[in-house]
């Protein structure tokens, strides 16, 4: 990534440094950073060697029929549409025992949401944050946060989610590119554990890999749903909190559904 701005005013490459800089560069790194270093590469091979065969495969956090991830055709007033796995690109992409299931949802005033569920197998490699490939798709990311939804299956009745605002422009039929807008919320499930932050999910692998020998199969689970075209006119924060909150009333139903006896 590129830094900032650059400003009128450029650094004097040609100025003479300060002495005592040149003396602390010439001495090089000292014992404290040398032991650092060597604690840090030393931590590294000691999880590799220890996570190298783990021989054992956690029980999954959501709910699977015929051990693909599940999806209701219909949960409260949404109606489900196609069930759908993983596309013929993303069985190529990840690993072999990778399972996942998509589905479209549509209410009685027309409203639409999109729920997808990525459930791993014995690779860690299988899951991975969305804002690794949703770029790539188009979409660019105008701001990102935390927000706790009402859930009455979740633990202490709500649940924790990664919120994405985020637009895209696609092709009209004369030719025009429109702008889109749409709200993303994610989560990953494991067995009794919830987060919607990447970081802790791969600590807690981490540490299951080598304390119990286990590999969580952690699940990826996001949610969408386009703003509506009356409102791309209006305001985009109010516009952005009224398609969150269609998002929020869809969780509170599908949840229950998604999530095993072990995370309820």
């Amino acid at each position: 990534m590129s830094g900032g701005p650059t400003t009128g005013t450029q650094t004097n490459l040609s100025q003479p440094q300060p002495t005592a800089a040149v003396r602390s560069q010439s001495r090089g790194p000292s014992v404290v950073q040398i032991a650092i270093v060597v604690a840090i590469l030393g931590a590294g091979v000691l999880v590799t060697v220890l996570t190298s065969d783990v021989t054992r495969v956690s029980e999954p956090g959501v709910r699977l029929v015929d051990e693909q991830p599940f999806l209701p055709d219909k949960a409260a007033d949404w109606t489900g549409g196609e069930l759908q796995g993983l596309s013929e690109s993303e069985r190529k992409l990840l690993p072999a025992d990778t399972e996942g299931a998509r589905r479209s949802y549509t209410d009685k005033a027309g409203n639409e949401v999109f729920c997808s569920i990525v459930l791993a197998g014995r690779e860690v490699t299988s899951i991975h944050r969305p804002e690794l490939c949703l770029p790539g798709q188009g979409w660019k990311i105008e701001n990102e946060y935390t927000e706790s939804i009402p859930a009455a299956a979740a633990d202490g009745g709500r649940l924790k989610v990664m919120r994405m605002n985020m637009t895209r422009a696609v092709n009209s039929t004369d030719g025009s590119a429109l702008p889109v807008r749409c709200v993303f919320v994610y989560w990953f499930v494991g067995k009794g554990r919830v987060t919607p932050y990447h970081w802790q999910r791969i600590l807690w692998t981490a540490k299951d890999r080598v304390l119990y020998n286990t590999n969580h199969r952690w699940a990826y689970i996001l949610i969408y749903a386009p703003v509506r075209k009356e409102q791309m006119g209006s305001d985009p924060a109010q516009s952005a909190a009224e398609t969150m909150q269609l998002i929020t009333r869809f969780v509170q139903v599908i949840y229950p559904a998604l999530v095993s006896s072990q995370t309820e």
